[in-house]
């Protein structure tokens, strides 16, 4: 079986390091990163867990390098002050966490991952209309990234049933699923993680009912 489950405790641990280093950072790096944290960290974070988990890589690690670049989403939307920071610095730093998110959004899409996004905050209305998006998309990356965040937005709602309907749909189109137990895994592995990144950024592990 090539589908592996991720236990929670080691991502808790994996992200409490990154998020430990994000704090230690000196100079202006530091301080972009530390006032750019909030949603934009925390998609990047998702982006990459899931991204990795699905298409290859470590999981946990990309989610916490997500952790130190995915706040410059953040940064950008205006948490800087100018007048306190050198505009060239600045603006490399942004460039290159820009870079990085980018590679995020190359593989599995801007839909299914403003739909990470979404789900972050618990949107799953909007999670499930990206997913409906990005499965529609000719690129097969990007359905099959469609298809996982349509499975994960009805998990993370308790509607396991309709997640576990979803099984054949992704036998078929994910090759690094052979069988049901190796969905139901991948599904758990997605599950858990989302759970743990949204408490490594104070916000809710489970939804609101």
């Amino acid at each position: 079986m090539r589908s592996v489950l991720v236990r929670p405790v080691v991502i808790v641990t994996a992200l409490g390091l990154s998020v430990a280093t994000l704090a230690g950072c000196t100079g202006k790096t530091g301080e972009y990163a530390g006032q750019g944290a909030g949603i934009g960290a925390i998609s990047g974070a998702i982006g990459g867990f899931v991204t990795a988990a699905i298409f290859g890589g470590n999981p946990v690690e990309a989610a916490a390098k997500s952790a130190v670049y995915g706040g410059a989403a953040g940064a950008t939307a205006g948490a800087i002050s100018g007048a306190s920071a050198d505009t060239a610095e600045r603006d490399a730093y942004e460039a290159a966490q820009k870079e990085k998110r980018d590679r995020i959004r190359a593989k599995i899409g801007d839909d299914a991952f403003n739909g990470l996004a979404a789900l972050a905050k618990c949107d799953h209305a909007s999670a499930r209309a990206n997913a409906d998006l990005a499965q529609k998309s000719s690129n097969a990356d990007f359905a099959l990234a469609g298809l996982w965040l349509e499975a994960l937005a009805y998990s993370d709602q308790g509607q396991e049933s309709s997640a576990r309907a979803m099984y054949g749909d992704i036998i078929a189109r994910d090759p690094k699923i052979s069988d049901e137990t190796a969905a139901e895994l991948r599904r758990r592995e997605l599950a858990d993680g989302l759970s743990e990144i949204r408490g490594e950024y104070d916000l809710p592990k489970v939804c609101p009912a």
